[in-house]
């Protein structure tokens, strides 16, 4: 069956505004089928000319304005055209024209509608294995064409890098995670450290505090025992003796006698203080100073260790 006669008002009733910028392009050329008549306060007119001259649209238009009868005699218009009336522009043609200018608007609205789609003609060359994987996937997919088979690839891709800098995203927020993990536990752990040290100083101060209080007085009773041992002695000596002259009797009475005693005993007990002195002053670096503590306070600023005992000469 053949396809029904398409007019020129059927053909400009679609795409009007399309028709018209191809109607604008087709009168700039150099060697157009058309002039364009454009008079302020009319509507643009396109006429179709029986003997195509090469000219500038400036000269067209200037032309036109200044003589559109000379214009019409130059490019002799045709006897019986066909004329069409749109609310913006009339056109008058003849068929010959007619159908060139449809064929010529089908590239151009493939033209147009390439760069509406941002698209642009390009070749390519390719091997033929690629050439046939394309077109397998084509044919699986159920593309309308190779180019919707590259944008599906491409699309394809993008998405595949979009999942691996999100996975890399994940693993780096991953490893944030852990080293702070892993720096709160090093720190509970350094805590529990310290805990543990503060309560063994606190464990050693105690026991060298007990230390000290024992070494002092086991040293004093040590020191009040040896001079009572010391009075024994004489006694013995004394009982040993017997009968004695008078001279030896009142040196011994001299020598046990209270005063003697005492004085005994005040000796000694200022050679406790001394060697007391002397311990708490050699171990002071080792104990209290670096525990930050002072038991001096407590006896009479005295410390002594069993260990490093000298009994007083008497």
């Amino acid at each position: 069956m053949a396809r029904p006669h398409l007019t020129l008002d059927k053909w400009l009733s679609t795409d009007t505004d399309l028709k018209k910028d191809f109607l604008d392009q087709e009168s700039y050329m150099k060697e157009s089928l058309l002039t364009k008549l454009d008079e302020p306060g009319q509507k643009i007119v396109y006429i179709s000319t029986n003997h195509p001259q090469p000219r500038s649209h400036e000269n067209l238009i200037s032309d036109s304005l200044q003589n559109p009868a000379r214009t019409s005699h130059t490019n002799e218009r045709f006897i019986n055209p066909l004329i069409c009336e749109t609310t913006n522009f009339i056109i008058e043609t003849n068929d010959e024209h007619f159908s060139i200018l449809k064929k010529k608007f089908l590239l151009f609205k493939y033209h147009s509608e390439k760069k509406k789609a941002n698209r642009i003609t390009k070749q390519i060359t390719m091997d033929e294995n690629i050439l046939k994987q394309l077109e397998k996937i084509k044919k699986n997919c159920k593309f309308k064409s190779l180019d919707n088979c590259l944008e599906f690839l491409i699309d394809a891709h993008n998405f595949k890098l979009s999942e691996k800098d999100k996975i890399i995203s994940r693993l780096k927020k991953e490893q944030n995670l852990n080293h702070d993990y892993n720096l709160k536990q090093e720190l509970k752990f350094k805590d529990e450290k310290i805990t543990e040290l503060e309560k063994e100083l606190v464990h050693q101060k105690n026991i060298i505090h007990e230390n000290m209080s024992k070494s002092a007085k086991e040293f004093e009773e040590y020191l009040i025992q040896l001079a009572i041992n010391q009075t024994i002695e004489l006694e013995k000596i004394k009982a040993f003796l017997g009968k004695i002259n008078e001279a030896d009797q009142q040196s011994i009475n001299q020598t046990l006698a209270p005063e003697a005693l005492s004085e005994i005993e005040t000796q000694l007990r200022n050679e406790c203080a001394k060697q007391k002195l002397f311990l708490t002053i050699k171990n002071q670096p080792n104990t209290n100073y670096a525990l930050g503590f002072d038991q001096h306070h407590q006896y009479g600023s005295t410390v002594q260790n069993d260990d490093e005992v000298v009994p007083a000469q008497t």
